[in-house]
């Protein structure tokens, strides 16, 4: 359809009226579309557009989210903001040869001829959008930092003093960089209210990615244009007092701020990539830990007597073990809390100090001076201590000592990077520690994960046969009848369209007894331990996580992603 049977059926319709269409026709620019004429002048706007392509042409209205852009880099690279904004075409989707765009006019031929000669596809398929909505998807393709920030909403980050000692060329640098600030800003306060545990800055070969981990998923929340890596960067190092001018080598640093009243510590770490500096930011909020019970986080009331009964003992070794991001530092604060009290004086190495609480008296280890986990032990020998805390037994070393203070009546607690509890008494022993010394001296082992929950408001009851579920250790027996669920694949805006909610910690908790103590002292293997282990009633990392499925909390979907059986 031309331009002038477009218009007479606009006036037909009512749309316009003819003194408007002959004007329309008269002031149209050169290249101007008809439709972008009439917006221009305002003889039409977005809605009554939108209200005639309904009753002329409904199949050819874009239903889908026009936020989710699926667009190859090589295509995109073709396309110019220009004529895209001159013609007010945006291109949504390719797939099986055939690019898919938006426009406020199908019928602009001439725009769609062009489109196939500048991207050498030969099916274009035009959809029908707004004005608005094809311009903002222009804006996301073709971000400008500016525009960038003007939407942000980043609030305060404000930085406590004792930590920010900026040289004046570093403070020309920030005062300099409005816009940088605004976005640092708030990416820290988005991370924050979304509830996310890291924040991940990674500079790619044609974009700049942000992520956030989320309950224990990481997900891509933006795109900036690359361009900007360096000065975002160089604001992050600002704020954790890094040095700017460094960037062959990795950095650590730490950011303590203030949002919304909260206190909270993010601990910075940047590496170089091949396409520049990677930038992750570990959120730690204080107040979380120092409210945190034991309790609260997930134990089942059999293996919480264990544990208490563990911690509350005068001396021994208490080993939690787990990845990195499985909760092993909040479990040992919690255990620190519950034990912190005038009478007893507890003694922490840590690298870094996660967060300071008050009746604790906590050691930053520096490896860089030769302060390190083993000489700080050493000193707190010295300090009369009754309960210590290895932030990690990294070596023989540490583990020697730590070994050995808590054999003269002291009780330790420390973490391994070990999959499960059985395997933390031979990584012990491949460190070099004496089989019997390992069995003297540790009292219990807990292995931890960390499950996504349920979103309580969007779950579904999970249909999966019976005899699958016995089959996974669901159910007991083939013949019992529970309800379990599952996550909503597309979620609800509670819980970010995710179908989940919050976490919760399982756990495997060997406590060592006169039985196992034997068989370690006999240089048992892992399977041997664990053998054993299960037959005196351990429950194994993978069974906890079904007995929170079993609970309703979690999903078998979301036990089988995270625990290997």
């Amino acid at each position: 359809m031309d331009e002038g049977k477009l218009l007479e059926l606009l006036v037909k319709l009512g749309y316009i009226s003819k003194d408007n269409a002959l004007r329309a026709q008269k002031e149209k620019a050169k290249d101007e579309d008809i439709i972008s004429t009439l917006l221009r002048l305002g003889f039409i706007d977005d809605n009554k557009l939108i209200e005639f392509y309904q009753k002329y042409m409904p199949q050819r209205l874009w239903r889908e989210s026009p936020q989710e852009v699926v667009l190859p880099e090589e295509i995109k690279s073709k396309l110019s903001e220009n004529f895209l904004r001159q013609h007010t075409i945006a291109p949504v989707k390719y797939e099986d040869g055939k690019l898919v765009v938006l426009t406020i006019n199908p019928f602009n031929q001439t725009a769609i001829n062009e489109l196939r000669f500048k991207t050498k596809i030969n099916t274009i398929v035009p959809y029908i959008s707004t004005k608005k909505s094809i311009e903002d998807l222009i804006n996301k393709l073709y971000p400008t930092l500016d525009r960038i920030v003007e939407s942000l909403d980043a609030g305060e980050v404000e930085i406590e003093a004792e930590e920010m000692e900026l040289s004046p060329e570093l403070l020309a640098v920030e005062a300099g960089e409005g816009p940088i600030v605004k976005l640092a800003n708030f990416i820290i306060t988005e991370a924050v209210n979304l509830g996310a545990s890291d924040i991940h800055i990674e500079p790619q070969e044609k974009k700049l990615q942000v992520r956030y981990r989320v309950d224990g998923v990481l997900k891509v929340y933006h795109e900036f244009p690359t361009r900007i890596k360096d000065s975002l960067v160089a604001r992050f190092k600002i704020m954790s007092n890094l040095d700017i001018a460094e960037k062959r080598k990795p950095q650590d640093g730490r950011i303590r701020t203030r949002i919304k009243g909260k206190k909270i510590d993010l601990r910075v770490s940047t590496v170089p990539t091949v396409y520049g500096e990677k930038t992750v930011m570990r959120i730690q909020e204080a107040e979380k830990y120092l409210n945190v019970k034991l309790d609260d986080l997930g134990f089942e009331p059999d293996d919480l007597e264990k544990f208490r009964k563990a911690i509350w003992t005068p001396w021994g070794m208490v080993l939690v073990t787990g990845p990195t991001g499985s909760g092993k530092t909040t479990t040992l604060y919690a255990s620190l809390m519950e034990r912190n009290s005038p009478e007893v004086n507890i003694m922490t190495a840590e690298d870094p100090v996660e967060v300071s609480i008050p009746g604790l008296n906590q050691v930053q280890v520096n490896e860089r001076i030769g302060f390190t986990f083993a000489s700080a032990l050493r000193a707190f020998l010295r300090q009369d201590p009754d309960i210590i805390l290895i932030g990690e037994i990294r070596d023989r070393e540490t583990a020697e000592i730590g070994i050995k203070a808590s054999l003269t009546g002291h009780l330790v607690f420390s973490t391994l990077h070990t999959n499960d509890a059985p395997s933390s008494i031979t990584r012990l022993v491949d460190m070099g520690i004496e089989p019997f010394l390992v069995g003297s001296s540790v009292i219990l082992i807990v292995a931890q994960r960390l499950l996504r929950k349920l979103c309580p408001r969007c779950k579904l009851v999970d249909d999966t046969p019976r005899e699958v579920l016995y089959r996974l250790g669901v159910l007991k027996s083939p013949d019992e009848s529970i309800v379990i669920y599952k996550a909503k694949p597309e979620g609800c805006p509670n819980c970010n369209g995710t179908g989940y909610k919050g976490r919760t910690a399982v756990h495997e908790i060997l406590q060592i007894d006169e039985e196992l103590r034997k068989l370690i002292v006999k240089g048992a293997t892992a399977e041997e331990i664990r053998d054993l282990a299960r037959k005196k009633g351990m429950r194994t990392l993978y069974e906890a996580g079904m007995l929170k499925v079993r609970k309703g909390i979690t999903s078998i979907e979301e036990v089988e992603r995270v625990l290997a059986k």
